[in-house]
């Protein structure tokens, strides 16, 4: 059977039938040819996993730049009937269903994410010696697994997760030799609500760093990068001569072990990586000495060996910071940057910088290539990256593993041990070079910090905020909540809109992007202070425009357009009389007897009374007894009437032009015909063969 990120029609229709041949070993009970089923396979095709086994290694199914996570683990559970059950549950997400509603695909981190959910299902049932999942069908048993999860003080989104594998199981009955009947009515966002604890029940929001945090984080990280970035190459063969010099130490006592001079010593002991160090030709701090003395690196950087691979891991996560602050990137794409992912753009005259990775968040299959707006230092920072990860992705991408070749291109990578080859940083070393960077530059939590954290984050979990946001603490900076502060600084400085955000992370959708940048608003809000004064003399001179407005239509010879503007022109001599007084118009204007609202294209005197839901499309405003259009507002119909044509006939031109948006711009172009006409506005007509669309 074959495993595949996408599968084509052809393997699901070979996978269901292995599926069935696995359902009928399970329902004869034939264990010993069940257990020897493959479940998954290597890079070359060769057995990875069989059924059978307590660990199934899924790694190459999976991006291991991007997770840790490689397969999943079934020894917690110590019945051998609830295991196998287990394990054909998984493996029927794995080949099957995966989701039921949108077809059969499931990406192979969702399957892992499912299963640790599914464990806990499990590990209730292997604790109350029940004999299979079917007896969670019984109201009274899963009423006790309800209190089971209650008392694992879970939060409600843990809950909420545990439940919905619940639900997934009702749906599978009927394919599973085993029916799981749910006793409850209740949603699984209902029983999350009920079964959490308490004091979690309200989601965290990841955190938007307070402004003088942030600025003090980044800018250390900043002034790192500036200061390195000149110094790469140099820094690069220091790190070159540095696993050079131990490349040849241990060549020198593996000659020993390998012609049988040294019995002793195994490659393997805790001795080898003694005898290794004192045959190396020169010692760490020598060479680090011979390239950093008489440089500006004299005073940066450490010449102890220890100590400078945490500087050059600490150096490396600044690059991280500055890509993840101004890109606002996840930490999958951030992992999928390379050498060469700066890109720069020009539109209309004016450059762009980018930054180019994968996209993975709810992609099946291949990811797919995007770009990031990001700012010019971000090319400092991936070419300082670049160079210190370059003698490491050597090492990975001549050693010819897939797996090890895939992730040569990564550009934060780690090296503990030079006897191991390098592997991909993640989460836990991250946060300690976070840590590093916050205390280096003073992050530490003040009075005002707390203020400003509890107005840009409403959303958070006071009960957990209160643990870990702590007056004269260090900011615990993570990866994720540089991405929350890139959309909450947007909004509070009025940046980019929601759907700019929305393009920038990638969503699926606006209110996803606004829920990002909850608390930027709230925060932008709270500088502005209410000046009665000011406000009054703002309502005083907005009526005196609008009074000059109406009193200038009322009392010329200027030409209107419009059901109200031919309406004014018609009345012009029977209220010329009645209107003459420029304080009489003023005071209808103030009482609110008479109002205006000026649009893209007209006026409107039905003033805000008007929802505007026409406006958008303005020649729909020519039934409304409201319209105005004047000489300066027929300029801007001119205009839509050129917008329009270039639409229609570049639609035309693409084959995209349907009988629905022939009409819309139609009925524009031609309402915009009426005005210049009204008004002796030069324009060129419409020309293009209509016969195949719907004539207006």
């Amino acid at each position: 059977m074959r495993a595949l990120l996408h599968i084509p029609e052809s393997v699901f229709q070979e996978n269901k039938l292995g599926v069935q041949h696995v359902m009928e070993l399970f329902k004869a009970e034939h264990w010993k040819e069940l257990n020897e089923i493959v479940v998954s396979r290597d890079h070359f095709g060769a057995p990875a996993s069989k059924f059978g086994e307590e660990y199934w290694d899924l790694s190459s199914y999976v991006d291991t730049k991007i997770t840790n996570k490689k397969g999943i683990f079934f020894s917690e559970i110590a019945s051998e009937y609830l295991s196998m059950e287990m394990k054909l549950i998984c493996f029927y997400w794995m080949y099957v269903a995966g989701k039921p509603r949108t077809g059969p695909v499931i990406k192979t981190t969702t399957l892992i994410s499912r299963h640790s959910k599914l464990n806990q299902v499990f590990k209730f049932l292997d604790s109350y010696a029940f004999k299979s999942v079917e007896t969670l069908s019984h109201p009274l048993v899963f009423s006790e697994f309800c209190s089971y999860i209650q008392n694992q003080q879970y939060s409600i989104g843990n809950c909420e997760h545990i439940f919905i594998i619940v639900a997934n199981l009702r749906r599978a009955t009927g394919v599973l030799p085993f029916a799981f009947l749910s006793p409850t009515d209740q949603t699984p966002k209902e029983l999350a609500k009920e079964y959490a604890a308490k004091d979690k029940i309200k989601r965290d929001q990841f955190y938007a760093i307070p402004t003088r945090l942030m600025e003090l984080i980044y800018g250390k990280a900043l002034s790192i990068v500036e200061a390195l970035h000149p110094h790469r190459d140099l820094i690069h063969s220091l790190l070159t001569d540095l696993h050079d010099n131990y490349l040849l130490g241990k060549k020198e006592v593996d000659e020993k072990i390998d012609s049988g001079q040294w019995q002793w010593l195994k490659k393997g002991d805790p001795a080898y990586r003694i005898e290794v160090s004192k045959f190396k030709p020169s010692k760490d701090f020598e060479i680090i000495e011979s390239y950093i003395q008489e440089t500006p690196l004299a005073t940066l950087a450490p010449t102890n060996g220890s100590k400078f691979k945490g500087w050059i891991t600490n150096v490396q996560t600044a690059c991280y910071v500055v890509c993840a602050a101004f890109t606002g990137m996840r930490r999958s794409e951030l992992y999928g940057l390379t050498a060469d992912s700066f890109k720069t753009r020009i539109f209309n005259n004016q450059k762009y910088y980018f930054l180019q990775s994968q996209h993975h968040k709810m992609m099946q299959g291949r990811p797919q290539t995007c770009e990031w707006l990001t700012v010019p230092i971000a090319l400092k920072a991936i070419e300082l990256a670049e160079a210190l990860s370059r003698n490491m992705r050597s090492q990975l991408l001549i050693d010819g593993d897939p797996i090890r070749v895939h992730i040569s291109d990564c550009l934060w990578l780690n090296q503990c041990r030079k006897a191991t080859f390098p592997k991909v940083r993640f989460e836990g070393s991250l946060r300690t070079h976070f840590n590093q960077i916050a205390k280096a530059a003073g992050a530490y939590i003040t009075e005002t910090d707390l203020d400003e954290f509890k107005l840009i984050n409403p959303n958070c979990n006071p009960q957990h905020a209160d643990e870990k946001i702590q007056l004269g603490k260090l900011w615990p900076l993570t990866s994720h909540q540089c991405r929350r502060s890139f959309a909450v600084f947007a909004k509070r400085h009025d940046l980019c809109s929601s759907v700019a955000i929305k393009q920038q992370f990638k969503h699926l959708d606006v209110p996803t992007s606004d829920w990002y940048g909850e608390g930027g608003l709230d925060s932008k809000l709270s500088y502005f202070q209410l000046d009665v004064e000011l406000k009054g003399f703002l309502r005083d001179v907005q009526h005196e425009m609008v009074t000059e407005k109406i009193h200038d239509w009322l009392n010329s010879k200027d030409e209107l357009y419009g059901k109200m503007g031919r309406s004014i022109m018609k009345e012009r001599k029977t209220t010329a009389q009645i209107f003459s007084s420029w304080d009489h118009v003023y005071g209808l204007v103030k009482s609110g007897k008479l109002n205006l609202v000026g649009t893209l294209h007209s006026y409107c005197l039905a003033g805000y009374d008007c929802q505007m839901q026409k406006v958008s499309s303005p020649a729909a405003c020519f039934t409304c007894e409201n319209q105005l259009i004047d000489k300066e507002k027929a300029k801007n119909w001119f205009q839509r009437h050129k917008w329009a044509k270039e639409k229609l006939l570049y639609l035309d031109s693409v084959g995209e032009l349907t009988a629905s948006g022939y009409s819309h711009f139609v009925t524009q172009i031609k309402a915009a015909e009426k005005v210049m006409h009204h008004f002796k506005i030069p324009f060129s007509k419409l020309k293009m063969d209509g016969t195949k669309y719907e004539q207006i």
